[in-house]
């Protein structure tokens, strides 16, 4: 259980005001004023600080934020293991991106609870950013991601690299033919939303080579792979997936890859967990089933 000024703390970090952190508490903003304070005199340092009238956080404030997000996790992970009976079933929650979610894991699942008959699954999936968030909140395990994040943060495991290459339909003009990076902004762009992994990867890409998501003639921004595929191979635009979510449309040559120069790029996928996590022992075995499972 953790103590109430450390959640105060944490939601303020969060919200960076303390008259709207008092409203989400239902908690006067004088009782967040003095749990603020009440941390920073027990740690003997600042913990906020204002520029101008702006709330930041103080370099010690980043750090106790840091090992707070820590201790929830882990008192979450606490509270399941003192609820949990001897020789029961192990709830294992797991997050993972939309490429790995629904087109990497589900096969892995299978044959591990096969293997692992006493666990018990629950899958999320979102983009990094919210998985990140879920994890330091303790509200899941690890993350499987295949966008950026702060290795320095965050304990991680290489888990593969992928292929990440841009496809069209058959009938589109790029078809066939041997473009540059930039010669693909001709053409409609459909893409995954802000703060996707893929989507991420991509403007990255492109900043590479000087021109963003906005050079191309149009933007369709779909969360969705199947409709993001769909609309690929009827050729309203072209695309940039990794290999594994266009493989079996490649093979039926449904889906076309992209002929651009210079463009072989792979990507790394991640196992990400909190740093110092008590509970590595419950969801190693997992993390090592799927670094040597293969179908």
């Amino acid at each position: 259980m953790l103590d109430n000024r450390v959640e105060t703390f944490l939601a303020l970090c969060d919200i960076m005001n303390y008259t709207k952190t008092a409203e989400t508490l239902h908690i006067t903003q004088p009782a967040v004023t003095q749990q603020i304070r009440w941390l920073e005199e027990y740690y003997g340092c600042r913990l906020f600080s204002y520029q101008g009238k702006v709330l930041r956080l103080t370099e010690k404030g980043k750090t106790l934020r840091r090992l707070a997000q820590q201790m929830t996790a882990n008192a979450q992970g606490i509270l399941q293991e003192m609820q949990r009976e001897e020789n029961t079933e192990i709830h294992l929650r797991i997050g993972a991106t939309k490429t790995i979610g629904d087109y990497m894991l589900p096969p892995i699942m299978v044959v591990f609870l096969q293997e692992y008959p006493q666990y018990r699954l629950h899958l999320t999936v979102d983009n990094t950013g919210k998985l990140l968030h879920m994890m330091e909140e303790g509200k899941i395990d690890f993350a499987i991601v295949e966008g950026f994040f702060d290795k320095e943060k965050y304990d991680f495991t290489l888990y593969k690299r992928e292929r990440f290459l841009g496809v069209c339909g058959k009938a589109c003009p790029l078809r066939g033919k041997s473009i540059s990076l930039w010669g693909t902004h001709t053409e409609p762009l459909i893409l995954r939303e802000p703060g996707s992994g893929t989507r991420d990867i991509l403007e990255e890409l492109l900043k590479e080579n000087n021109f963003t998501v906005h050079s191309y003639s149009t933007v369709q921004e779909i969360s969705n792979f199947q409709a993001i595929k769909a609309m690929t191979e009827a050729s309203l635009g072209i695309t940039f997936l990794y290999e594994p979510v266009v493989k079996q449309e490649l093979e039926e040559k449904r889906l076309f890859p992209l002929e651009i120069l210079n463009f072989d790029i792979f990507r790394e996928l991640n196992f990400v967990y909190l740093q110092n996590s008590l509970f590595r022992q419950t969801w190693q075995p997992f993390v090592d089933f799927a670094m040597t499972w293969q179908k």
